[in-house]
């Protein structure tokens, strides 16, 4: 692939700056409203807003299945690439699967288990102060990190890879940021715990694309490769 065209990695990997960069951004802005209102009273603010508890059915179904929406993509991309032999496609299905796998629920379960912090629906503090129990099986002390924002945010970063479209990529970041606000007006978690699985999910991404994906795309030669890899954004 990468012989045929010999800029396709170097374009990835500018691809993966851009993506770690632009949730660099969002995670800054969303630890700057953290500092300034508070962690438990921003949940309270979006929890208890009008538009919330209008739209709390809905705002559910969003944050139980907007995830699927990725995992339909990439199983996709998965079954192209098997289906017309193209290794890229393979290996970037793979390598999403991994940071998944490692980030999202390897090291964000740890972390869950070993902090055992309550989820704001669950703490027995008032005004959705926070709780640490330290090591808790208990679901309902498994507040920090976020999974849901981890996992939505390694779909996007890897989606980014994928689609040129500049306006579908926006939208996918945009996707990302409604679920962990989701989160927040459900209260399932706190602002810190999806900042956390965001920052996971980008460094996880960005080792596995760095130090797993890149090299094995660098030794694959199929001349029909992942054309929208190459170029510049539409």
């Amino acid at each position: 692939m990468f012989t045929a065209f010999p800029h396709g990695v170097p374009l990835l990997q500018n691809r993966l700056r851009q993506a770690a960069a632009a949730f660099a951004v969002l995670i800054g802005i969303g630890l700057g409203l953290m500092l300034a209102i508070g962690d438990g009273e921003l949940v309270t603010r979006i929890h208890f807003s009008s538009w919330v508890q209008r739209h709390y059915a809905e705002l559910r179904l969003f944050t139980n299945y907007g995830l699927y929406v990725f995992y339909a993509l990439f199983v996709a991309v998965l079954a192209w690439g098997a289906l017309r032999h193209e290794a890229g496609l393979r290996l970037l299905a793979y390598g999403y699967i991994i940071a998944q796998l490692v980030g999202a629920a390897l090291i964000v379960r740890v972390l869950k288990i070993a902090l055992g912090r309550a989820r704001p629906d669950t703490t027995p503090l008032p005004g959705f102060e926070s709780e640490w129990l330290g090591l808790s099986w208990d679901a309902g002390h498994h507040s920090f990190p976020s999974g849901h924002t981890a996992d939505i945010v390694t779909s996007v970063m890897f989606a980014a890879l994928l689609i040129r479209n500049r306006f579908l990529v926006a939208l996918c970041f945009a996707w990302a940021v409604a679920l962990g606000l989701s989160r927040l007006a459900l209260a399932k978690h706190y602002p810190s715990d999806a900042l956390a699985g965001a920052l996971i999910a980008v460094l996880t991404s960005w080792a596995v694309v760095r130090w797993w994906l890149v090299p094995r795309l660098e030794r694959v030669s199929v001349p029909s490769g992942p054309r929208w890899w190459l170029g510049p954004p539409r």
